[in-house]
């Protein structure tokens, strides 16, 4: 079992991470959607027992990395994205799409801000939502995803 703490639009609310990584001292990694990236590497070096995966977002100003990031864990395949580069904003239709043609069985992304959980094409749909800047939920949320050989849980939780 793996179990990991998803995080999107971090726009530099370190403290908020650091709060939500002491209250999972069991955790085995981080994702970090994008936004910011240098974030995720802050992450990376004070928390070097963890893995740390991560893409770019919108306002991430990288140019040498794919947006996209496919993982395979435990027999499932998760697509890791900011969603910026699939107009998410405006709905998930493209990144739908996407995730079929790559048989993906989960596809995390962020961009919005706003928390959101939808199951669709047999295929598990989750932004955690925002620790920087939330929209659309009262609080600051990110998500939690357990992955085991009998599937996976996300889970959205608030800060």
């Amino acid at each position: 079992m793996k179990l990991y703490l998803v995080l999107s639009d971090t726009h530099g609310n370190l403290y908020a991470v650091k709060k939500i990584i002491a209250r999972f001292p069991q955790i085995n990694g981080v994702i970090h959607l994008g936004d910011y990236y240098k974030d995720a590497h802050n992450i990376k070096s004070h928390y070097s027992d963890l893995d740390v995966i991560m893409v770019p977002g919108n306002c991430d100003f990288v140019y040498d990395i794919p947006s996209d990031k496919i993982l395979e864990v435990e027999g499932k395949r998760i697509l890791l994205t900011h969603g910026h580069s699939y107009n998410v904003k405006s709905g998930i239709e493209r990144l739908e799409r996407k995730a079929i043609k790559e048989n993906i069985d989960l596809v995390l992304f962020g961009h919005t801000h706003c928390p959101f959980q939808e199951y669709r094409s047999n295929i598990t749909f989750v932004n955690p939502g925002s620790i920087g800047y939330p929209r659309g939920f009262p609080n600051p949320t990110y998500g939690l995803l357990e992955i085991s050989k009998n599937g996976f849980e996300t889970r959205i939780l608030e800060v």
